[in-house]
């Protein structure tokens, strides 16, 4: 059986900042933070390492398994009620203004909404 061996590019959080290293596309990064939190990043040929979305947490995936070795249900019911107040949070962040245009008399909404700008025409079936 052939094996291979894969070595991934590593580094303290302060390391990879200070670099400013950009990662081929499809190469792996691993950076240790402070906290000992482990995480790996996946270069794209063009970003900066710590400008890239994290693609894996390690000891956060131990820290749901934990959670859900414990006490799967409980686990599950505390991450949807996190969820539903998170939620609350983000629609109480939401803006929206109506606006209408004196000459042609056209209604508009327009707002903020979950970091997204929308801007519409009200129809008159959707302000009734």
């Amino acid at each position: 059986m052939a094996t291979a061996t894969i070595t991934l590019k590593k580094g303290t959080t302060a390391e990879w900042t200070e670099s400013k290293r950009v990662l081929d596309d499809g190469e792996l990064g691993l950076e240790t933070t402070t906290s000992g939190h482990r995480i790996i990043r996946i270069g794209n040929g063009s970003t900066e390492f710590m400008s890239l979305p994290v693609a894996f947490d390690i000891e956060e995936v131990r820290e749901i398994k934990t959670g859900m070795d414990k006490d799967a249900k409980t686990y599950y019911d505390d991450m949807v009620k996190k969820g539903t107040e998170l939620l609350a949070e983000m629609k109480a962040l939401a803006t929206t203004v109506e606006l209408e245009d004196d000459a042609t008399q056209i209604k508009y909404r327009m707002g903020i909404s979950n970091g997204t700008l929308y801007f519409e025409e009200i129809t008159k079936e959707a302000s009734e």
